[in-house]
């Protein structure tokens, strides 16, 4: 009986150890993960080129370039941090987004979470306040959703049909907007001039552009109350009477924990004032010119 029971034990072991043990995935292949340590060691070009053998795709309207390359390497320095993960991806631009989520899809980074976790818990917001408490609707429209009252998660240009690309100059985003404003219902035209305050039936958008991101803020009628909503993240109140107190930064609340910022805008500012048409305002004939 004992030499049976011995050898019972002895097949158990085998079996166990053979459907227990997963094999370490492949790199090199496509369809494979590749580890984020090792990715991080590599340069822009060799990192691309080794997410693209691992199975990466590059979402339409990038390019094998400069610019996809830089992204990818910071995305992966934030995916090793615990900045970015498959829940919270911290870039307001779409297609910086759709990047993010395929190169999570092909990299493995075991461990990274959970070490990661307790160093974001620790993160205090620097220039803003976070507002109210988390909802899970938050994850659907972006800041420049946020900022003109439209809860999606579209690019400038989306709702009057034209093209975006984050190459374009901030004025560029500026004149995207009025138009947009245009298509849903508003008078509006851009300035450089940070305005006081508006009229009882103005409002205003500041936007701000950094090297592979967008961000946007609202106004109050006061001109100085200032509110954001940095990509599928909390809304926030920032910390200043105006907009060109300092740098912006994509700091955030995600489900009540805090992340420090991976993206800094920094270039000119540019405010988009407007109002509804056949509203109390006034009602031009024709289209109005841009403000410089």
């Amino acid at each position: 009986m004992k030499k049976i029971t011995k050898a019972f034990s002895l097949v158990m072991a085998f079996f166990l150890l053979h459907t227990m043990v997963a094999p370490a995935p492949a790199v090199g292949a496509e369809g494979s993960t590749v580890a984020v340590e090792q990715l991080t060691q590599l340069s822009g070009e060799d990192m691309l080129d080794t997410l693209l053998e691992n199975g990466l795709q590059i979402p339409e309207g990038l390019e094998d370039d400069e610019f996809t390359r830089n992204a990818a390497k910071e995305i992966v320095t934030g995916i090793e941090s615990g900045a970015i993960t498959a829940d919270h991806i911290p870039y307001s631009y779409t297609k910086m987004v759709e990047l993010a989520q395929n190169i999570l899809d092909v990299t493995a980074a075991p461990g990274i979470a959970a070490r990661s976790f307790s160093a974001l818990a620790g993160y205090t917001l620097q220039d803003s306040t976070a507002i109210g408490t988390w909802s899970n609707d938050y994850r659907y429209y972006n800041c420049y959703g946020y900022a003109i009252g439209q809860q999606v998660f579209k690019d400038p240009g989306y709702h009057s049909g034209k093209s975006f690309s984050v190459s374009m100059s901030v004025s560029e985003l500026a004149d995207l907007t009025v138009s947009d404003l245009d298509a849903l219902g508003y008078w509006g035209y851009k300035t450089t001039a940070k305005p006081g305050s508006l009229a009882y039936y103005e409002r205003v958008v500041a936007v701000r552009k950094g090297s592979n991101d967008y961000h946007f803020m609202k106004g109050d009628t006061s001109g100085s109350d200032w509110t954001h909503k940095p990509a599928g993240n909390q809304p926030m109140r920032w910390n200043y009477a105006s907009p060109g107190y300092k740098n912006w930064s994509n700091e955030s609340s995600f489900q009540n924990v805090n992340y420090a910022p991976t993206v800094y805008y920094n270039s000119t500012i540019y405010y988009v004032i407007y109002w509804a048409k056949n509203g109390p305002g006034p009602q031009p004939t024709k289209k109005i010119q841009p403000a410089i």
